[in-house]
């Protein structure tokens, strides 16, 4: 297993472990998303005797699968097409994924190539929670909807969340929180996302790291009247320089603006105020909607490691049946973990997201499925 930290930057760091637990270290200069595929698959062949890898398939997420791909599926050259397509949704997570799909099938002709969508776990959005209140033409056009993402991370809190208490997936209604540098929230009926937060793109929604989330969409043409910029330029500053990082003004990482918090910093507290209190209406919205709610999970970097982001989001909602333990809370950082209180009627869980398996499982699936050639 791997990691590659700092892509595009000056030097990135790549820290690779084999099967026996010894760590590699690589520090390359300007590297890519493609050359960093290429470098892991350099580093793996070396693993073996000849420098030869049989592999029986390479396995890779992608954030927008467009209107007609979700996977898992075989990768072929008109299912790139769609996904490069679909790229114009998500512009900050297609391209670079593309690159890595290109440098692996270059690198590995003849492996097949099985892809999963972070749109999947979304496809069948209720008409009602799917469509904005647009001229059904435009829709019809553009094919404008809301595909939802962290799919991938949704499903693995169900599905784990499933193996932990034996809950039965076909009845199992729950609220998933994704919360790490991009957030999103999930309501879960029956095992299946009804509605979630992120849209059209993953700018809608929570407040996140360096997006805005949630806001009136006439914010759009007030900025490029009063700044004399173009509709793009805002959506850079949405994507880039707003969340925690815009209110705030220190940093996109929570753990520096809750410092800066605490040594007294007025828009770093409200920051954090507004991060939390955004994921907490979202909370109130979901118990509304998949019935009675069993349980709301935490994963992703924040939900997985901040506790007091937890505390504060939990703040208030007993009334609400949600009885937050405060002491489980503390310990639950990085591991699964019950953080409510025995007499909770909605349950609290944290439970770290593992994408990487989930993606493997369902290329596993899909081979023993299907035959491949």
């Amino acid at each position: 297993m791997g990691n590659f930290e700092r892509i595009g930057e000056a030097n990135t760091d790549a820290v690779l472990a084999d099967g026996s637990g010894t760590k590699t270290t690589i520090t390359l200069t300007g590297c890519g998303y493609g050359e960093a595929a290429r470098q892991a698959i350099s580093w793996l062949a070396g693993l073996t005797a000849d420098a030869k890898l049989e592999l029986d398939a390479t396995a890779h997420r992608i954030v927008h699968g467009g209107p007609r791909l979700f996977g898992p599926l075989l990768l072929d050259d008109e299912a790139v097409r769609e996904l490069e397509e679909a790229a114009s949704f998500a512009p900050l997570h297609n391209p670079p994924a593309l690159e890595a799909i290109h440098a692996v099938r270059e690198r590995l002709p003849g492996v097949p190539a099985i892809v999963l969508a972070d749109t999947a776990f979304h496809r069948d959005l209720p008409g009602y929670a799917r469509n904005y209140a647009l001229p059904r033409e435009l829709v019809q056009r553009h094919g404008i909807r809301r595909f939802g993402f962290h799919g991938i991370g949704h499903a693995w809190m169900m599905e784990r969340y499933a193996e932990l208490t034996a809950a039965d997936l076909v009845t199992v209604n729950l609220i998933t929180l994704h919360l790490g540098a991009g957030c999103s929230a999930t309501a879960i009926r029956h095992g299946k996302s009804v509605d979630t937060s992120m849209g059209l793109t993953p700018l809608e929604g929570l407040m996140m790291a360096t997006r805005s989330g949630d806001l009136d969409p006439a914010i759009m043409s007030f900025l490029c009247d009063r700044e004399k910029i173009t509709p793009g330029e805002v959506e850079s500053i949405l994507n880039h320089k707003s969340g925690l990082l815009g209110v705030s003004g220190v940093s996109r990482d929570v753990r520096d603006v809750m410092a800066a918090a605490d040594r007294g910093n007025t828009d770093a507290a409200l920051a954090i105020e507004m991060f939390c209190y955004r994921v907490r209406k979202y909370i109130g919205q979901y118990l509304a909607v998949p019935g009675i709610t069993e349980a709301i999970i935490f994963g992703g970097g924040i939900g997985e490691h901040a506790d007091d982001i937890r505390a504060r989001i939990c703040q208030g909602l007993d009334h609400l049946g949600v009885v937050f333990d405060s002491e489980r809370n503390r310990a639950a950082n990085g591991r699964e973990s019950r953080i409510s209180s025995g007499d909770s009627k909605v349950k609290l869980y944290v439970i770290p997201l593992d994408e990487e398996l989930y993606i493997a499982r369902a290329a596993a699936r899909l081979l023993t499925s299907q035959p491949i050639d």
